[in-house]
């Protein structure tokens, strides 16, 4: 059995990765943490006991009595330092989205990861319907429509754009359309056209919170995925048994793909900010930086 420590329980995540936890049949919640920036502390030791989890006073107190940890906290800007001590101690670990704000924490969590299996990011991609594409040879064309903050909420279709092209990016600029749009190009030739907060933008768009994919190859895929309990409990548990699979060595665990998601995320927003063409070796990348403690002084949770 898989002990999972959690690492945060500012949102709804906790609660959701908890359920996908005791109900995979080779992982169990161990232990939590909590920094209470969202919940009291009376939530955390209820949490706790509800899981049968032991509650910890210190993040890394945790590391001798977990096989791996899960970074759940709201504030991305906590992610490295939460994280790199877990790492740099050999426990494999998962980092939710938005994994990171700046490409100096990018650097530091892949500098301390090593060979620790790493692991993260949205659990969109994780969704059966997208787990299912199966894409083909190179230069694909893909399109991608999200929703809400194009940071926070954005980092989903990105995450997922990223998943399906599995190579990385080359170059990201401001997209002609509405909202906050980009045009992505990839190594292998490939691109993409990704709308961050694009489905709030649509006329006579409901008011569902869904995520739609198209990618144009030898085959034109549709897909759209929604967050109905049933869509978000199927996300977690793949998310779930990917990271399973990254901790036990059942699948590629160096964390790159996540990696460049996130780092494709922060020269995205950089390129809507400045108005540019953005490249991973673009100097304005390497200085922006998205501070999660605005968006945590706005954010109240769903439950």
């Amino acid at each position: 059995m898989i002990k999972i420590g959690i690492v945060g329980l500012d949102t709804s995540h906790a609660e959701s990765y908890a359920m996908a936890i005791r109900n995979h049949p080779e992982t169990s919640l161990a232990a939590v943490w909590d920094g209470g920036a969202v919940r009291d502390r009376a939530y955390a030791r209820a949490y706790g006991e509800r899981n049968g989890a032991t509650l910890y006073d210190e993040p890394l107190e945790m590391a001798d009595d977990v096989d791996a940890v899960m970074i759940l906290t709201l504030d991305w800007t906590t992610h490295r330092d939460l994280a790199v001590p877990f790492l740099r101690d050999a426990v494999p670990t998962a980092i939710d989205k938005p994994v990171v704000g700046s490409l100096e924490d990018v650097r530091a969590i892949r500098s301390a990861a090593n060979e620790t299996p790493l692991f993260g990011g949205s659990a969109v991609p994780y969704h059966p319907s997208l787990r299912s594409i199966q894409v083909a040879g190179d230069g694909w064309l893909f399109y991608g429509v999200g929703y809400g903050d194009p940071f926070y909420y954005g980092c989903h279709v990105v995450d997922a754009i990223r998943f399906l092209v599995d190579h990385r990016w080359a170059s990201v600029a401001p997209a002609d359309g509405p909202g906050r749009s980009v045009d992505v190009v990839f190594v292998d030739g490939s691109h993409a056209t990704i709308h961050l907060d694009g489905a709030s933008n649509r006329v006579g768009a409901s008011n569902r919170e869904t995520f739609t994919f198209v990618g144009v190859g030898d085959e034109t895929v549709i897909q759209e995925v929604e967050t109905t309990h049933v869509d978000l409990e199927a996300m977690y548990r793949g998310y779930l048994d990917a990271f399973v699979e990254a901790i036990t060595g059942a699948r590629d665990a160096a964390g790159e793909r996540m990696l460049d998601a996130a780092t494709l995320l922060l020269g995205a927003n950089a390129a809507l900010e400045e108005g540019r063409t953005i490249t991973p070796t673009s100097d304005s990348l390497a200085a922006y930086d998205v501070d999660g403690r605005a968006f945590l002084d706005d954010y109240q949770p769903y439950y």
